[in-house]
């Protein structure tokens, strides 16, 4: 079974539950400063944690059994926000991250009453612990400091 991705406790992997797209956002933080009579000021404020999104479609009652299993599974980790290691099937660690959102939408009912199509996604936020930031924090005053 080739493991796409891993979160925590979470593999996904064909058949269960497979990752289709990874949508990766880094974003750096900007605010500009309006100035009568001038261009407004900008300001570099820092990064934001980096994002990324697990999109995902099984079909629980054909391949993927354990499929539904696993997404509540995820949705008790995003509730819970407990920071889980993210390890991409290449091999790359890409560290602590956090659950923020898991969305599903459920489609192709059968003569049962039972969804037989689930398209989901995951949102994680890089994980950066208030001790790290603050280390981080310091670096970055101490080489303001020195310039």
């Amino acid at each position: 079974m080739p493991v796409m991705m891993r979160w925590g406790r979470f593999i996904f992997s064909v058949p269960t539950y497979s990752v289709e797209e990874l949508k990766r956002k880094v974003e750096g933080r900007v605010s500009s400063v309006p100035v009568v009579g001038a261009v407004a000021q900008v300001h570099t404020l820092g990064a934001n944690p980096d994002t990324i999104t697990l999109q995902s479609t099984f079909y629980p009652h054909h391949l993927n059994r354990f499929g539904l299993t696993q997404l509540r599974g995820i949705q008790a980790a995003v509730r819970s926000q407990e920071p889980s290691l993210l390890v991409h099937g290449t091999g790359s660690v890409l560290g602590m991250w956090v659950g923020r959102l898991s969305d599903e939408t459920e489609s192709i009912w059968g003569v049962h009453p039972v969804p037989q199509k689930f398209v989901t996604s995951l949102a994680l936020t890089q994980y950066i612990a208030p001790e790290d930031a603050d280390r981080q924090q310091a670096i970055d005053s101490f080489i303001s400091i020195s310039i």
